[in-house]
């Protein structure tokens, strides 16, 4: 186990340039394997949805709607961006979604690394930290032991993105999820790292128009940049927890906006409007339902995992549904989102962690649910790596439960898809299990979870 954990720590310590390299040439080798395995095997390793990105660009070159191809809604700037699969190479788009890919890995180093570092001169600050920092806490510098782990910790979370095999895949298949994770974690990095509240409003504007689930993350940016917003601050030993509340009398006070605020709004406001306004003009009415409103009313019951699968089969030719189930399907999530926003967003260590969280629920209580949504999650999922402290061993067994939970699932929908066969109750309750597999791990990361995690310095020998 040791020789293990040192093999691991060798392979953190590389410099991250060459594992860019080499992510690189895996995501290559496996675009240039996709060539030939579409050319011999029925099933193909392509994403049908990247054919329908190209023939959406086959249209924008011919002067047409990307919308005239059927079941196309997405941005018609997707369509723009990938006219050189038709002008170049039918190959652009996947070296282009690989490209983002690494760089959403540069994103996450640095995003670690300035968390840690920052948090690091929070306590340096703070009388705790002077109380306790010969017990803790050195000096950074390139040359101590404290910044090798700091450096090891910023890299565990650009691997775990680089090397993740279903990153990896939904790339070089030419699912284009990587752009909106870039998106979001540009906007990360202009609020945290940067401090440039207008473009992270600029970078989130984008963001909600590429993909429409980052809107779930403004109230979170919101409160972040609160007057009310604070740092989780160590308790020394045997000392009692005192508890921050978020609903303190003054909490109306909250969501009066800020210089800040203000400036993340505006570049958020202006951006959104940018480029409904342009495609608008474009395409009419059209663009609006197929980019945003199809995907409140979206229904799909046969590939979706989600918990409401059955409902919504029940339900498929039912033309007036009662309000009440809407509300009851969708007002669980809404609370949850509130909440976390609020709570997690005014914990200024922590606001990344609340990101992820509220990312788990959005993708376990919508009505669809595909396996390309769980890139939503691999995205930010390595941001708070080094927050979440737990055992290997525990960590493996979350994992094996959830791929466990949606192997079942996968069999009864092969059975539907593929033989014919009545098996819509047996996928409803395995969407059940799912669900549960979800919500546990999501639980098991909010008990885990150690916002003020000194262990990532070192401790003095």
């Amino acid at each position: 186990m040791e020789g293990g954990t040192k093999l691991v720590k060798q392979i953190l310590s590389i410099d991250y340039k060459i594992q860019i390299i080499f992510a690189l040439a895996i995501r290559i080798l496996l675009i240039a394997y996709s060539v030939y395995h579409d050319s011999i095997f029925t099933v193909p390793y392509t994403d049908i949805d990247y054919k329908v990105f190209t023939d959406a660009s086959r249209y924008v070159l011919e002067g047409k709607s990307p919308f005239e191809r059927h079941t196309y809604r997405y941005s018609p700037l997707l369509a723009i961006i990938l006219t050189p699969n038709i002008l170049v190479s039918s190959l652009f788009g996947k070296f282009l979604f690989s490209v983002i890919d690494l760089f959403v890995g540069l994103l996450i180093r640095k995003i670690i690394l300035y968390n840690i570092q920052e948090y690091y001169e929070f306590m340096q600050k703070n009388k705790f930290y002077l109380k306790m920092r010969s017990k803790y806490i050195k000096n950074i510098s390139e040359n101590d032991q404290n910044f090798c782990n700091i450096t090891i910790a910023a890299n565990t979370g650009m691997v775990v993105w680089l090397y993740n095999p279903l990153t990896i895949a939904i790339a070089t298949r030419g699912n284009c999820d990587s752009i909106a994770g870039f998106l979001v974690l540009s906007s990360i990095l202009c609020i945290q790292c940067k401090k440039m509240y207008f473009l992270a409003g600029v970078m989130h504007g984008l963001a909600i128009h590429f993909r429409l689930y980052p809107i779930f993350y403004s109230l979170t940016f919101f409160m972040y940049l609160s007057d009310y917003s604070f740092y989780v601050v160590p308790k020394e030993e045997n000392e009692t927890d005192v508890k921050k509340t978020i609903f303190k009398k003054k909490y109306l006070f909250y969501l009066i906006p800020n210089r800040n605020q203000m400036s993340l709004i505006a570049g958020c406001v202006l951006s959104l409007s940018f480029f409904i306004t342009i495609f608008y003009y474009l395409y009419g009415y059209e663009f609006l339902h197929e980019t945003y409103l199809y995907h409140f009313i979206r229904k799909d019951t046969r590939h979706n995992f989600s918990l409401y699968f059955y409902l919504q089969y029940l339900t498929a030719y039912i033309k007036n549904i009662p309000i009440w189930q809407k509300v009851l399907v969708s007002l669980p999530q809404l609370v949850l989102l509130v909440v976390l926003s609020v709570k997690y967003g005014l914990d200024r260590v922590s606001m990344n962690f609340g990101i992820l969280i509220q990312t788990i629920v959005i993708v376990s209580f919508n009505t669809v649910l595909t396996s390309q949504y769980f890139v939503w999650i691999m995205v930010v999922l390595p941001i708070c790596l080094w927050q979440i402290k737990t055992t290997l061993r525990a960590a493996f067994f979350w994992i094996t439960i959830w791929f466990l939970a949606q192997g079942a699932w996968l069999l009864p929908a092969y059975l539907l898809e593929f033989k014919g066969q009545n098996t819509f109750i047996f996928i409803w309750l395995q969407s059940v299990a799912f669900f549960c597999a979800n919500i546990a791990i999501l639980g098991r990361l909010i008990m885990h979870h150690k916002p003020c995690n000194l262990e990532i310095f070192g401790k003095m020998s």
